[in-house]
């Protein structure tokens, strides 16, 4: 009799580690997951790193948790900010821009002979102001007074069509915004414009005017024309002269394409305090339904053996997930800003906090955790997904596959729409929903990525890629709530000190929270990069034919020979003592699953949550290793462990 293979003795009472999630155990069978004890081909060794990784993970997640709360904070915090910048929000222009009557325009000839006139015809559109320069070193300007007032910071533009006649050779344009009413200085103006000659009626384009208005108050536009050279009296006309301001904060809604796009832009005060009211309301109640929904698995995660970092690792919970994502992310993007400041090359950022433009900044960060994560995870993947699976469904309702109960069909059809808001992607999912998440994953990070390059530069768009990759993973494992939070995290995260409180002391703690997460995040990005490589190459392996096992022919009965009559009967061998042995019970072909009820452990929970609609409950248990989960696929059931078909 061949002796039974022998095993080091376990490292503690408790059991040797699940290979698959981590839980200790010395039985059959994973009590979590149902793995039997053969299928692997030796225990792995006790290692002293787990514990230390296990304490490591859980310091890590602890201060990432406060580091959250800190989040939280601030967003609490920030309506006493908000709400007054928003009811504040004004704008304005000055009059008479299209010149349609002789008025609201002041000339000044600065000190030359210039003279000004109006005419009533020949502008670009209408009316228009003129002033006539005498030769070389001549000049003058008009000039408008305007008010600006409410919530800063302003942004502000001017435009302006003019028209030169005579004998200009060459001469600048000069607009200039400023508080004084004294002659405008070249040094200080928004633009300068140089002409060689005589020209017909030009636009100059949007003239930004922004970091001319730093305050409430009384301003002036000024427009001037300074001839340097010229052979003759030169005319200067001007037309559709006008200076806008307005409150820089609006509500701003886009579509990535990939650059964004906006489609609607909005400062309607009602509307925008409804908005903002959504937004800050939903991510506390996304915040606050994954802690309550999730406190068991978040509990057990923290409460498992000290050997079983797998089972933190690989923990259900949404929040975990999302500080481990988070830090990995975070320590991709410190160390690439490090290694391009040592290399010479300052990273831009559109960021320029003010105690004036604080509220703008803090809601526009609230704002683009949960806009973003709508546009680029929900409609860039979950849509496409959703919509797949609807294809996908309605042949298999041409096909008749989907049950005989009533509006069967139906639901079976409108369970697509669980792909649209994520969470429903496992690693036993169907190989083609897999290759689709990682397709529509890759595609929607590089948009991401590069919808940062206009206000960051280019340097950003591989970080935002990065974390692009994060997000979309945890949208299609936990969801979009996951991703909200995830993105919410990583903008709020010095919010406290944006609305002035705790002062530097606070601003030190918060920042050395954050180094310390981000080099935690090492691990997590290295555990991370393993385990998505794992999944790719199983993936890979799915799509491969599984390796048939030949099937011996049955074997021939025996059948003794008679005996010829004449030969002594053969004495009868004596009959082996009861219970010296026993039949072994019959093998199951290879293609066929032979059920072994005492293989499934008693308290095995499947890990696959069937769809609503279902199918009828089957037996089922892999002939190959002994699983007892399956796709149905092609007729055929598929082991969702090793996936081979049976």
């Amino acid at each position: 009799m061949a002796s039974a293979p022998s095993f080091a003795a376990p490292p503690s009472p408790a059991g040797w580690p699940c290979p698959r999630c981590g839980t200790l155990f010395s039985g059959n069978f994973c009590p979590r997951c149902g793995l039997p004890m053969g299928a692997w081909a030796a225990r792995p060794p006790p290692s002293s790193m787990r514990p230390v990784l296990s304490v490591l993970w859980t310091l890590a997640i602890i201060a990432f948790i406060v580091f959250a709360v800190t989040d939280f904070a601030g967003l609490a915090v920030s309506p006493t900010l908000i709400v007054p910048g928003i009811q504040g929000i004004q704008s304005g222009q000055t009059v008479n821009s299209g010149m349609d009557f002789n008025g609201n325009w002041t000339f000044d000839s600065w000190g030359t002979a210039s003279t000004p006139s109006y005419q009533a015809t020949g502008g670009n559109q209408g009316g228009f102001l003129d002033m006539t320069l005498f030769g070389t070193g001549a000049r003058g300007f008009w000039m408008q007074p305007f008010r600006v007032d409410g919530s800063l910071p302003y942004t502000a533009s001017v435009r302006l069509d003019l028209e030169i006649v005579g004998g200009l050779t060459s001469g600048r344009l000069l607009v200039s915004v400023d508080s004084s009413s004294s002659v405008p200085d070249p040094a200080t103006a928004i633009t300068v414009l140089t002409f060689s000659g005589p020209t017909a009626w030009t636009s100059t384009g949007r003239l930004s005017a922004d970091a001319r208005l730093a305050s409430p108050g009384l301003y002036y536009l000024k427009i001037a024309f300074l001839v340097d050279s010229a052979s003759g009296p030169v005319d200067v006309g001007f037309d559709n002269v006008r200076l806008a301001w307005t409150t820089d904060a609006a509500v701003v809604l886009y579509v990535p394409i990939p650059l964004p796009y906006p489609v609607i832009i909005t400062q309607d005060k009602s509307l925008f305090l409804s908005y903002y009211g959504l937004i800050t309301a939903a991510i506390f109640l996304i915040g606050g339904y994954y802690v309550v929904r999730e406190r068991k698995e978040i509990w057990r995660a923290f409460k498992a053996p000290i050997e079983s970092i797998g089972t933190r690792l690989r923990s259900r919970s949404a929040w975990i997930a999302v500080g481990q994502v988070w830090m990995a992310v975070t320590f991709f993007q410190v160390a690439l800003i490090s290694l391009l400041t040592l290399a010479g090359i300052e990273p831009t950022s559109p960021i320029n906090l003010t105690p004036q433009n604080a509220w703008v900044l803090l809601f526009e960060l609230a704002n683009a955790g949960v806009y973003e994560e709508i546009i680029f995870r929900l409609v860039l993947i979950g849509v496409p997904m959703a919509l797949g699976s609807v294809v996908l469904r309605i042949m298999d309702v041409n096909r008749g596959a989907t049950g005989n109960g009533s509006g069967s069909a139906g639901r079976y059809i409108a369970g697509a729409w669980r792909y649209l808001i994520g969470g429903v992607l496992r690693r036993d999912s169907p190989k083609e929903a897999l290759v689709a998440a990682w397709a529509f994953l890759f595609a929607s990070s590089a948009i991401f990525g590069l919808a940062h390059a206009p206000g960051w530069g280019w340097w950003k768009v591989v970080p935002s890629m990065v974390a692009g990759l994060g997000f979309g993973y945890l949208f299609l494992r936990h969801g979009v709530g996951a991703a909200i939070l995830a993105h919410f995290v990583n903008d709020y995260a010095l919010s406290l000190t944006y609305e002035g409180i705790g002062g530097a002391g606070l601003e030190a703690l918060i920042s050395l929270v954050f180094i310390g997460l981000a080099i935690a995040g090492a691990g997590f990005l290295i555990w991370y990069a393993i385990d998505a490589w794992r999944h790719l190459t199983g993936l890979a392996a799915r799509f491969r034919p599984p390796t048939r096992v030949p099937t011996l022919p049955p074997p021939t009965p025996y059948v003794a020979p008679t005996p010829p009559s004449f030969a002594i009967p053969p004495t009868p061998f004596p009959s082996p003592p009861t219970a010296a042995w026993s039949p072994s019970p019959p093998a199951a072909s290879p293609g066929v699953a032979f059920r072994d009820p005492g293989r499934i452990p008693r308290e095995y929970t499947p890990s696959y949550a069937p769809p609503p609609y279902g199918y009828p409950p089957v037996r089922f248990q892999c002939p190959y290793c002994g699983w007892v989960e399956a796709r149905y696929e092609a007729g055929r059931f598929t082991c969702t462990r090793c996936g081979r078909a049976a």
